[in-house]
């Protein structure tokens, strides 16, 4: 996890992104539902795969047809040939109309189809939409013919995703292997070797961590450099949902367990906090917390730090894992935040500026910056935007791409990241150095990260004089 700081402000030229191979989708018509989770196969049974449903109970195979009932009406089913050549909704709405065993036959022949729609996705709220006018037999059926396209597309709910994810988790690595076993030549096995290690480490970070908090698969990558995000919590439930961010030298293959780590340590700072607070006020008793793991895009390294192209697929990407999750949670949207570190607050930033949705929160950590000049340029309710530096980390003060938020007159507010003694508790919060320190456990960058999820401003430390005067009284 470590890097040399100094590197982030050298500028450098762009490497070349080789292109990996796709992993077949499934090509199995009839799967047990019990198999698409861990627990039981009842949460097909209500239309637990979230959005419509029409409830009953749906048997133990998927067979039926795929409702062909989606919102502003289908045209006509097209053939194969033509629509292989469809992206976007009609791709889907096209799907939505093939028997599941159909479904299966053609992924399986045409699998560059999910790819093709996967690396330009319909917008979650359309996505939704689509998800929603589908009944739970039909859900089932996508879900199981179609898991890498059901577990990545923004705007389908978690507990779906999750599902379908972690059945194309396995069948991807058996699907690594049995190409190893071909032996179809050096370069590919090598790939193939390269995919089935970092599947484990997603696979393997899943089952990690407190056995108290529940870990789930919100999306999952293997080609190029990867993408995953782990949940941690119920995000169709939870009141707060925290998505944290990454920067340089952040690889699914290499930092996955570390990251998701650091997200638990949040987490858990977040629902003592909540639990502390309902003590001294029991209105605020039952609130429930999610924290995202999020390392949906691919991070730079020293070869291509210098440039913004993986900032705008970072912006992207988040603005639409956040749509996604509002889309779906319309009817009941939690309190979002983003902490954001390092090249990752870049993206975040550049996500809060040229995409048109809200957030409730902004922490940036270590920021090099972006092209916004102040907090009033960003979608970030109420200007709640916190900026942390720590000493002997030369990225925040280099303005290298476009501006300082830490600077006074960017109109951020300061996160103690400093050390001190918590005046609430009287614990001794350890100091934040580095580059990679802020997520440090017991310090008070934690903290005071851990508050801003749960939106308590008036908990928070911000390194001046009044912070030895904050109590319980001052909680929302």
């Amino acid at each position: 996890m470590l890097f040399d700081a100094a590197a982030f402000i050298t500028s450098v030229a762009m490497g070349p992104v080789a292109e990996a191979f796709v992993v077949p989708e499934n090509t199995h018509s009839t799967v047990a539902t019990s198999a698409l989770l861990p627990g039981p196969a009842s949460i097909f049974a209500t239309g637990a795969l979230g959005g419509g449903g029409s409830g009953g109970t749906v048997a133990t195979s998927v067979t039926g047809a795929l409702s062909p009932t989606v919102s502003g009406g289908v045209p006509a089913q097209v053939s194969s040939a033509e629509l292989v050549h469809l992206t976007g909704m009609p791709f889907l709405q096209q799907l939505s109309l093939l028997p599941a065993d159909s479904l299966a036959s053609f992924l399986g022949a045409h699998p560059k189809t999910v790819s093709t729609l996967l690396a330009s996705p319909p917008v979650p709220s359309e996505v939704s939409g689509w998800w929603n006018t589908l009944d739970t037999t039909a859900q089932t059926a996508a879900l199981t013919s179609a898991p890498r396209l059901v577990g990545n597309l923004d705007g389908i709910p978690a507990s779906a995703r999750n599902a379908a994810n972690r059945v194309w988790l396995d069948q991807s690595m058996d699907s690594l292997q049995a190409r190893i076993a071909s032996a179809p030549g050096r370069a590919i096995v090598d790939e193939s070797e390269r995919q089935i290690h970092m599947l484990g480490e997603v696979k393997s970070t899943l089952k990690e961590g407190s056995k108290s908090i529940p870990r789930s698969l919100l999306s999952v990558d293997p080609t190029g450099a990867g993408r995953a995000s782990v949940v941690l919590g119920d995000l169709a439930t939870a009141d707060y949902v925290t998505y944290m961010v990454p920067g340089m030298f952040f690889t699914v293959d290499g930092q996955i367990h570390d990251w998701t780590d650091d997200a638990e340590r949040v987490y858990k700072e977040q629902v003592t906090w909540l639990s502390r607070i309902a003590k001294d006020d029991p209105s605020e008793a039952g609130k429930s917390v999610a924290v995202v793991s999020w390392m949906g895009y691919e991070t730079p390294n020293l070869t291509n730090v210098g440039a913004l192209d993986l900032a705008y697929k970072g912006r992207d990407a988040l603005a639409d894992a956040i749509e996604g999750l509002q889309s779906v949670r319309s009817a009941n949207e939690p309190y979002v935040t983003i902490i954001a570190h390092s090249y990752g607050s870049t993206a975040a930033l550049m996500a809060l500026t040229e995409y048109d949705f809200d957030v409730d929160a902004l922490v940036v950590v270590g920021s090099p910056g972006s092209a916004a000049q102040s907090v009033d340029e960003l979608n970030v309710r109420n200007r709640n935007m916190y900026v942390g530096a720590a000493a002997w980390d030369p990225v925040p003060n280099s303005s290298f791409f476009g501006s300082e938020p830490s600077a006074p007159e960017y109109g951020a507010k300061k996160l103690d990241v400093s050390g001190a003694v918590d005046p609430i508790t009287g614990a001794s919060l350890s100091e934040s150095f580095g580059h990679n320190g802020y997520f440090d456990k017991g310090s008070s960058s934690v903290r005071n990260m851990a508050l801003i999820g749960i939106d308590q401003d008036g908990l928070v430390m911000t390194g001046s004089a009044s912070d030895s005067s904050i109590t319980l009284a001052d909680a929302k």
